[in-house]
């Protein structure tokens, strides 16, 4: 059994695609071009909010176009920081899974990708002292699958690398995992595939709740 289960945010632990998609459109608006094709962007996610923006730029743009990512990226948050929760919930059966993860002396904690302080507001929204340690994207420090903020976490945990397990849907959250030398459990009902997930060799791959929760007690 694990000590400690680190938790990717959107696609693991949050059903948040639409509200993120959204924020995404507001800004294209902004610029008078289209909405983003939903499975497209889709994609895209879990990648991190300015690599998606620089594709997305990239793609009605050209490269080199650092002013207009900086001015997208405003335009994303402004909108992102008001409509955060319209749609966004948790998957069904995340409260309770952490409820058993917790009576089980299980620590829980959320490294996203997402800016840290949307990521703070969400889970204190959502789960409240259900999660021990919520890490965003933070200043002076690289997205993920940089393992530098899973380390800090495993780290001001007191843990070793071995009592803790690093959980997402995505091919970045798998190779965070292996950048930083914990296991890895990829789920099936967020932004990827389950072949996705095989493609980059998942320590454990869960296609409900329940598998994954069987695999962190374990």
């Amino acid at each position: 059994m694990f000590k400690a289960a680190i938790f990717d945010l959107d696609g693991t632990l949050m059903n948040s695609a639409k509200d993120l998609e959204r924020s995404c459109n507001y800004a294209l608006s902004k610029f008078n071009l289209p909405k983003i094709d939903s499975q497209k962007y889709m994609l895209m996610l879990g990648l991190g909010r300015v690599k998606s923006i620089e594709i997305i730029v990239n793609e009605f743009f050209g490269s080199e176009q650092d002013e207009i990512v900086k001015k997208f990226l405003i335009y994303f948050n402004e909108f992102y920081d008001v409509h955060m929760m319209d749609n966004t919930k948790p998957f069904n059966g995340v409260i309770e899974m952490l409820d058993k993860l917790n009576s089980s002396n299980i620590i829980t904690a959320v490294l996203s990708n997402k800016p840290h302080n949307f990521t703070l507001k969400l889970c204190n929204h959502f789960f409240g002292n259900k999660i021990q340690l919520v890490s965003g994207l933070k200043e002076g420090y690289k997205a993920k699958p940089d393992p530098a903020s899973l380390i800090e976490i495993i780290n001001d945990l007191g843990l070793k690398k071995e009592e803790c397990i690093y959980i997402g849907d995505t091919e970045v959250d798998i190779n965070t995992a292996k950048n930083a030398g914990t296991k890895s459990l990829g789920v099936t009902w967020g932004f990827r595939s389950r072949e996705s997930l095989e493609h980059e060799e998942a320590d454990h791959i869960a296609s409900d709740i329940s598998e994954m929760t069987d695999i962190i007690l374990s």
